[in-house]
């Protein structure tokens, strides 16, 4: 009867720590381009996830990479002098390019999706990326 109960106690333990270890966060690259309307690359640009402190710069290729919460809709911007481009990151987008050029800055749905959520979000994403997974994440990813 012991041995019974001692067993127990063991899987017990072990089923508690197997939960405790998961991650409650998962993350995904988020890779991209920046371009002119002729193709010449837009280095050292700024890349910031709205509602957060999180972001990255453009290469001198004019391309970045983030690291953005797996499963959610998160809102990029792209601070250009005192235009501000933002866009929509849907949960399956995982690269794209954007091109910047005469009529290519206009951003307002994404900018009214944004304003509509962006208490909910901030409030969200702030936590997701004081996250231990996120520091995890922010070393494996976009290296």
């Amino acid at each position: 009867m012991e041995k019974i109960i001692f067993i127990l106690i063991i899987l017990t333990f072990n089923l508690t720590l197997s939960q405790s270890t998961e991650s409650e966060f998962e993350f995904r690259q988020l890779t991209g381009t920046l371009f002119d309307e002729y193709g010449k690359a837009f280095p050292a640009q700024n890349v910031i996830v709205l509602g957060t402190s999180i972001g990255t710069q453009t290469d001198f290729d004019g391309k970045f990479c983030l690291i953005v919460p797996k499963n959610k809709t998160v809102y990029i911007a792209f601070p250009f002098c005192f235009d501000q481009i933002t866009r929509e990151v849907g949960i399956t987008d995982s690269h794209f390019d954007l091109k910047i050029g005469r009529g290519k800055r206009k951003s307002r749905k994404a900018t009214q999706n944004w304003n509509l959520e962006m208490e909910k979000l901030k409030v969200e994403l702030n936590k997701i990326y004081n996250s231990k997974e996120y520091k995890t994440a922010e070393k494996n990813i976009c290296g």
